[in-house]
């Protein structure tokens, strides 16, 4: 069992070997309710991003013709601002010279807070937490449209940019009551049962894809405590 401070502590050690004049960027992913989130609360040495910032608003949602699909499936990967994930990651391979900013997740109001969190130039190590951070579809064409339900080429593209990739491995015994009870403090379900039904749904769904468009990593961390 690791815990957050032992990663931390080899997050900082792999970070002070790297060149001086650049960030270093760990993504560290999973099944949806694996626990990465957890991270935000042990790495004070480093920015944590979560790609929870990245949702499509539901306002955008509502523009796609698959507006109800996209609405059951939100935290599928077409659901995500992929095109701004992947610009900011590639920014942050640039040599540190000035600040850049990654959106946070406001669960009050359930849509993206844009610019809310400041990636210092003095924060020199850069963890990305979220599901698709080590995830490569099969090839589809390169012109989706962007209501498309397809996952976009670019998620490969993001994955190949961290210096290193770390992978939660959390069973669905442990990932779906986690999932039901999340559900339903947010307010996406009305009571424990529905929150059971999406997570054995759409939230299942995106667990198997993960897996299944895994592409190599540096580390798996069986299972995550943070004690």
């Amino acid at each position: 069992m690791a815990t957050v401070d032992e990663l931390a502590h080899l997050a900082l050690q792999n970070c002070l070997e790297a060149p001086g004049s650049r960030r270093y960027l760990i993504s560290v992913s999973g099944i949806p309710g694996s626990g990465m989130a957890q991270l935000q609360y042990g790495f004070a040495i480093a920015c944590v991003i979560g790609m929870d910032g990245f949702h499509l608003s539901r306002k955008v949602l509502d523009s796609f013709p698959v507006s109800a699909e996209a609405h059951r499936r939100r935290g599928a990967p077409f659901t995500f601002d992929v095109k701004g994930l992947y610009q900011l990651v590639e920014r942050l391979k640039e040599p540190v010279s000035s600040i850049f900013y990654a959106p946070s997740f406001d669960h009050a109001v359930k849509d993206p807070q844009c610019d809310d969190i400041a990636i210092l130039p003095s924060q020199k190590l850069v963890i990305f937490e979220g599901n698709y951070l080590c995830f490569q579809p099969p090839d589809i064409p390169e012109n989706v449209p962007e209501w498309s339900t397809l996952p976009s080429p670019l998620w490969s593209k993001i994955a190949n940019l961290f210096d290193e990739r770390w992978v939660l491995s959390t069973p669905l015994e442990v990932t779906t009551p986690r999932l039901a009870l999340r559900h339903l403090e947010a307010g996406i379900v009305k009571s424990l049962n529905e929150g059971y039904e999406r997570a054995h749904g759409s939230d299942k769904q995106n667990a198997e894809d993960i897996i299944r468009w895994r592409v190599g990593f540096d580390r798996m961390i069986p299972t995550l405590s943070l004690s």
